[in-house]
């Protein structure tokens, strides 16, 4: 295996603070607990994503930093994130008190990533239905 298959790159990374506001400003949001979710399609060829764990909720940097790791190495081995053609700009909020499991994490996850896909689908016919 590849060093660089393991991590998540670089340009996978939402960093840009004009389009992390713009996505929490016109993007859309669901909830599913420990995950509050807010995405909003890109021009790009993959994914972007932002993992944000509140100071509020989680006071040391090593609790923050273990389940940021966990949430990373999920999306990681997820295997719709390449699903469809249209991407994503996505950024999880995780709002639980508790430190959840690697497994836990990786359920959720993968079930918040298939929703994302299935209301863009939806989104897509209601488009075409418009268009009609």
């Amino acid at each position: 295996m590849n060093k660089s298959d393991c991590k998540l790159r670089k340009v996978e990374r939402l960093s840009s603070r004009t389009v992390i506001k713009d996505v929490f400003e016109h993007g859309e949001q669901f909830f599913l607990f420990p995950f509050k979710i807010f995405y909003q399609p890109n021009i790009y060829e993959y994914n972007r994503i932002l993992i944000s764990i509140p100071k509020k909720t989680h006071k040391k940097a090593v609790i923050r930093n273990l389940l940021k790791r966990r949430i990373k190495e999920a999306y990681r081995q997820n295997p719709q994130k390449n699903g469809t053609n249209t991407k994503f700009d996505i950024i999880f909020l995780y709002i639980s008190g508790t430190v959840s499991d690697f497994n836990q994490i990786q359920k959720k996850l993968t079930y918040v990533l298939g929703k994302i896909q299935e209301n863009s689908v939806k989104s897509d016919l209601a488009t075409i239905a418009d268009s009609d």
